[in-house]
C-alpha cells in the first residue's frame, strides 16, 4: 500500500517521507513547500540560492513526489488566515488525495483532524504521527508550572494554552480517530492512553541521530567542569530547576553553558543571573563542539516529544542527565548514559551535577559507552521503523500491537 504524508515545514527532515519513499510506498507528501532541487534546471542556480532552498530539500524524496501548496506558502509569509486554518487546508487536501488516489494517509499531528475528516472511514488505516505529547496532559502540566514559576511567561505561549476551545479540541481528538498512533518516546504513547486512546493502537518508534556529523571529538581540551544546556530558554525545558540547583551547589572551577535560539523566559534568566554563560544562535557545527567539550548535558524538561537534544549530545559521547518526561527515558540507563530524575527536582538534579563534578574521571569513562547507545538510534533506523509499520498497517487494517506502550 502506497501512503499520502502530510506535514508543514521540514518535519524531522522529512524522515518519515524518506523511509517510505526508499521502499518505493511513498504516494505523496503535501506539504507548504519543498524545492525542486533535483530538477535539471536547478543546477544553474547559484551556490547561495541552493544552499537557502536546500533547507527544503533531502537527497532520496524526489520532488516528483511533492505535492507543495504554494498559495499556503505565500498566506503564511504575509500573516493571512491563522495557523489552525493553514493546518486545516493542508490535512484535507492531503486527506482528498489519499482517497481518491486509494492510498493509506499518515498524517502528522495538528494536520489528522482535518486529514482524518476528508478521508473518511475505508479499508484502508488512518495513521497519526503523534508529535508532542498529548494536548490535554500538556495543558494541565502548563497550568501547574505557571502556579509554580509566576515568572516562566512563556508557558501562556504554548500551544496547548493558546489554542482555543475549537481547535483544541480537534487537537485533543486527533488520536482517538487514528487506528494507529505512531510516537517517538513511551512518555507520548502514556500520554495518549491516559486520553483515551488503547494501549495496543500506540506504536513507539525512537527518532535517530546523524553518528557521521554528531561524533565524539578527537582530543577533548582541559578546563573547568562544564556542564551544558541546549535547546529554548524556557521553562518547558526545565529551566528554572536547571539554575536553581546550579546556584545552590555553587561549585569550584565549573562553568554552566546555557545554548539556544527561538523563545526565551527573561524573567527567570534574569533570577539566575551571573550564574551561567549564555549563547544564542550557535550554528550547527558550534553545537557540536559544545556538545563535544561538555562533560554533561542537563535538560531537565517538564514534557518532550522526545528531545532530540539528549541524542545529538550522547552521540558526541556526552552523559545526559534528564526527566522521565522525556525520550531519554528510553534510551539511558542510569549510570552508563546518564541519569534520569523527576520533574520540578532542583535537589535530584543538583546530587547528579555535585557527583558528575566529584567524579570527572568516571564520567569520562562513560564516554564510549554513551556513544554506543547512541549509535543503536540512527535514521536509517528509524525510517526502517516507519516502513515496518505503515507495511503492517496496510496489510492489517486497523491497530497494530507490536511494541505498543502499556499503561
Amino acid at each position: 500500500m502506497n501512503w499520502v504524508v502530510v506535514f508543514n515545514g521540514a518535519r524531522d527532515g522529512y524522515q518519515v517521507p524518506l523511509g517510505l519513499a526508499g521502499e518505493g510506498r511513498l504516494e505523496a507528501l503535501v506539504t507548504d513547500w519543498y524545492s525542486p532541487l533535483d530538477r535539471r534546471w536547478a543546477a544553474a542556480l547559484p551556490a547561495r540560492a541552493r544552499a537557502v532552498l536546500g533547507r527544503r530539500y533531502a537527497p532520496g524524496l524526489p520532488s516528483s513526489r511533492v505535492v507543495s501548496l504554494w498559495g499556503q506558502a505565500v498566506r503564511q509569509a504575509a500573516g493571512l488566515g491563522t495557523l489552525d486554518q493553514v493546518d486545516a487546508r493542508l490535512g484535507a487536501r492531503a486527506g482528498a488525495l489519499a482517497r481518491r488516489r486509494g492510498a493509506g494517509i499518515l498524517a502528522y499531528s495538528y494536520y489528522a483532524h482535518a486529514a482524518f475528516g476528508a478521508y473518511g472511514r475505508g479499508g484502508a488505516p488512518r495513521l497519526l504521527f503523534q508529535v508532542h505529547p498529548h494536548p490535554a496532559s500538556l495543558r494541565s502540566l502548563f497550568q501547574d508550572e505557571m502556579k509554580r514559576v509566576p515568572a516562566a511567561g512563556s508557558l501562556a505561549g504554548e500551544e496547548e494554552m493558546r489554542a482555543g476551545g475549537e481547535r483544541f479540541q480537534r487537537l485533543a481528538g486527533e488520536p482517538r480517530m487514528a487506528d494507529l498512533c505512531l510516537v517517538a518516546s513511551r512518555y507520548t504513547g502514556r500520554t495518549l492512553v491516559e486520553n483515551g486512546v488503547a494501549p495496543e493502537a500506540v506504536r513507539v518508534i525512537p527518532y535517530g541521530v546523524d553518528t557521521a556529523f554528531l561524533h565524539p571529538a578527537p582530543e577533548r581540551r582541559p578546563g573547568p567542569f562544564r556542564v551544558l544546556f541546549a535547546g529554548q530558554m524556557v521553562q518547558r525545558k526545565g529551566l528554572s530547576d536547571l539554575l536553581e540547583a546550579w546556584r545552590g551547589l555553587g561549585l569550584a572551577h565549573a562553568e554552566l553553558t546555557l545554548v539556544g535560539r527561538g523563545r526565551f523566559d527573561e524573567g527567570v534568566l534574569r533570577a539566575y543571573e551571573g550564574c551561567f554563560r549564555m549563547e544564542t544562535d550557535a550554528s550547527r557545527t558550534r553545537l557540536r563542539e559544545l556538545y563535544q567539550q561538555a562533560d554533561v548535558l542537563c535538560v531537565p524538561s517538564l514534557a518532550e516529544g522526545f528531545g532530540l537534544v539528549y541524542l545529538e549530545a550522547m552521540a558526541c559521547g556526552t552523559p545526559v542527565i534528564a526527566t522521565h518526561n522525556t525520550g531519554a527515558a528510553d534510551l539511558v540507563t542510569d549510570g552508563r548514559d546518564g541519569w534520569v530524575v523527576p520533574i520540578r527536582a532542583p535537589e535530584a538534579i543538583a546530587e547528579r551535577l555535585r557527583w558528575c563534578h566529584e567524579n570527572r574521571d568516571a564520567l569520562a569513562r562513560m564516554r564510549p559507552a554513551v556513544r554506543a547507545t547512541a549509535e543503536r538510534y540512527t535514521w536509517p533506523a528509524f525510517r526502517a521503523s516507519v516502513a515496518r509499520a505503515t507495511r503492517e498497517a496496510g496489510e492489517r487494517p486497523g491497530p497494530v500491537s507490536a511494541d505498543a506502550v502499556r499503561p
